[in-house]
C-alpha cells in the first residue's frame, strides 16, 4: 500500500509539474460555447476528463436559447417578435447578410403530414373505378369500399392526432465534433486509468476517477432536449410567412405555413431538462466538491502520470478550440426542414449597386420594396415592426407600394416615388456617395426632417 500513496512529502528533484491543476481548470470560454450543443446529448454523461469542468458547475440553467437581434413579424396575422430566434439563424444565418440584402426562402417540415396528401393504394383505386363504371362488381364491392374508406379515415385522423401530440424536437448530429470529442477523451481518460494503475501510482487514480465522476454527475444534471412551440388548435389559418429585418436593414422574406412559423420564429425555443432544479443544485453541489478534491490530489500524481495528464488536458483544449471555429450547422441536426432559396432574379443582388440609375443603386428604400413586391403587396408588417417611419409621407409611399405589388408591377420606381414623396433632395447622392441617409438606413424609426440640406457640390 505504501508504494500506490506517498506518506512523506517528497523533497525537490528535478522538473516537477505541478502545474497540472490548473491545466484542468483552463478554457472556460470555449466551453461556455459548447455548453449548451454539448449537453443536449446523451454523451454529456460519460465519465472522462473534460477542459474547464466549472462551466458547468452554475446556480442556475438556462431556460431557452440564445436569440439574436432582429425584427420579425408576420405577413398576414401581423405577429411581431424584437429577436430572430436560435435555430433558424442556423438555416439562413444574418450575420452574413450585408446591408440592404434581400432573400426569398421558402422552408418546409419534411414531416409534415396531412390527410389530403394521402393517397389511396393501387387496390382502393381499382375498387373506386369500379364503383364509378358502376357494374355489377361495383354494387358487389360497395360495402368493402365504405369500410375501407371508414378505415382509412379513422387511422389518417389517429395517425395525424399522433403527429400533433408530439413536441417538435431538434436533436444534436449522431456524430457531431462534440459527441465525437466527447467518447475520445472518455477512452482516454479510461486509458490514463490503466496507466496510472500499471505504475501503481494510487493519487493519480483518484484523481481521474472524481474527476471523472464529477463530470458525469454535472453533465446528468445539465442533460436537456430543446422544445419547440407548436399549435394547440389546428383549425384553418393563413399562411405563416414573416419577413426578418436585420439592424444593417437587410431582409428575408420566408415562405412557410403556420406550423412552421410557430416552431422557428413566433415560438418560444424551450430547454427541456431530465433533472428537476432541486436536484441539479444536489449534483452540482456533489461535482464542485469532487472536483475540489481532483485538483489537490492531481498536484500530488508522480511525474508521469502529471505529464500524461497535462498533455492530454492540452490537447483536449487545442481540440475544443478548433471546433469553436465550425459553424453551428456542424452541432445540430436541422434536416427536419428544408430551406430552398427562391429568390428572383431581379432582386438576388440587391446589396450591390449598378449606378447611374437611381433605382440601381443599393439602398433600404429598394430592398424594403422588393420584401412588399415579394409578399404579395401587404404593408402592415411593415407599419407593425417599424420598417418604415411613422409619418403621412411614408404611409403614402408604402400605400403606392403595395397597390403596385398586387397588379404585378416588378419594376416600380420606389426610390424616385420615395424622393418625390417624402422630398429627398438628391437621392441618388444620398443613398450611394454618401451612405444611406437617416431615412433610407437600416433605423427608420429615426427618420429626417421633410427638408435637408443638399451636400456640397465640391465633395
Amino acid at each position: 500500500m505504501g508504494s500506490w500513496f506517498a506518506n512523506v512529502r517528497a523533497p525537490k528533484e528535478g522538473w516537477r509539474l505541478d502545474i497540472v491543476s490548473l491545466l484542468a481548470v483552463i478554457g472556460e470560454g470555449s466551453m461556455e460555447a459548447h455548453m449548451q450543443p454539448m449537453t443536449s446529448s446523451w454523451t454529456c454523461i460519460l465519465p472522462r476528463i473534460m477542459p474547464a469542468p466549472q462551466a458547468l458547475l452554475k446556480p442556475s440553467r438556462p431556460t431557452r436559447m440564445p436569440s439574436f437581434p432582429a425584427s420579425v413579424v408576420g405577413v398576414s396575422n401581423g405577429t411581431f417578435v424584437p429577436v430572430l430566434n436560435f435555430f433558424p439563424s442556423i438555416i439562413h444565418p444574418i450575420d452574413d447578410l450585408p446591408a440592404f440584402a434581400f432573400k426569398l426562402l421558402q422552408i418546409k417540415r419534411k414531416s409534415d403530414i396531412r390527410p389530403s396528401d394521402a393517397e389511396p393504394t393501387t387496390s382502393e383505386k381499382t375498387i373506386v373505378s369500379g364503383n364509378d363504371a358502376g357494374g355489377e362488381e361495383a354494387q358487389i364491392f360497395e360495402p368493402t369500399v365504405r369500410r375501407r374508406e371508414s378505415t382509412l379515415r379513422q387511422i389518417t385522423k389517429a395517425a395525424t392526432k399522433v403527429l400533433l401530440s408530439a413536441e417538435p424536437h431538434i436533436p444534436t448530429k449522431t456524430f457531431s465534433p462534440l459527441n465525437v470529442l466527447s467518447v475520445i477523451s472518455c477512452f482516454l481518460t479510461i486509458g490514463l486509468l490503466i496507466w496510472a494503475a500499471l505504475i501503481e501510482d494510487g493519487t493519480a487514480c483518484v484523481a481521474l476517477g472524481s474527476i471523472s465522476l464529477a463530470s458525469c454527475i454535472v453533465g446528468y444534471g445539465s442533460w436537456w432536449s430543446p422544445i419547440l412551440k407548436q399549435r394547440v388548435f389546428h383549425g384553418y389559418v393563413p399562411a405563416g410567412d414573416v419577413v426578418i429585418r436585420t439592424r444593417e436593414g437587410a431582409f428575408i422574406v420566408v415562405k412557410c405555413d403556420e406550423e412552421v412559423a410557430r416552431e422557428l420564429y413566433t415560438g418560444t425555443e424551450e430547454c427541456h431538462y431530465w433533472t428537476s432544479t432541486k436536484m441539479y443544485r444536489v449534483l452540482v453541489g456533489i461535482g464542485t466538491f469532487l472536483l475540489m478534491i481532483s485538483v489537490v490530489l492531481l498536484g500530488n500524481c508522480d511525474f508521469p502520470m502529471q505529464a500524461a495528464i497535462g498533455g492530454s488536458y492540452i490537447a483536449l483544449n487545442g481540440a475544443f478550440w478548433l471546433i469553436s471555429l465550425l459553424g453551428k450547422d456542424a452541432f445540430w441536426d436541422m434536416s427536419v426542414y428544408e430551406c430552398t432559396d427562391i429568390t428572383p432574379s431581379d432582386a438576388a443582388f440587391a446589396e450591390e449597386s449598378h449606378p447611374p440609375d437611381v433605382e440601381g443603386i443599393a439602398s433600404y428604400t429598394r430592398s424594403l420594396w422588393y420584401a412588399i413586391r415579394e409578399t404579395g403587396g401587404e404593408t402592415a408588417w411593415a407599419r407593425i415592426s417599424g420598417a418604415a417611419p411613422q409619418t403621412k409621407e411614408w404611409r403614402d409611399w408604402l400605400t403606392e407600394a403595395g397597390e403596385k405589388a398586387k397588379v404585378s408591377e416588378r419594376y416600380w420606381p420606389a426610390v424616385e416615388r420615395r424622393g418625390v414623396l417624402i422630398g429627398t433632395a438628391d437621392p441618388a447622392i444620398s443613398d450611394s456617395i454618401h451612405g444611406p441617409s437617416r431615412e433610407d438606413s437600416g433605423f427608420p424609426e429615426q427618420h429626417a426632417p421633410a427638408t435637408q440640406i443638399p451636400p456640397p457640390a465640391t465633395r
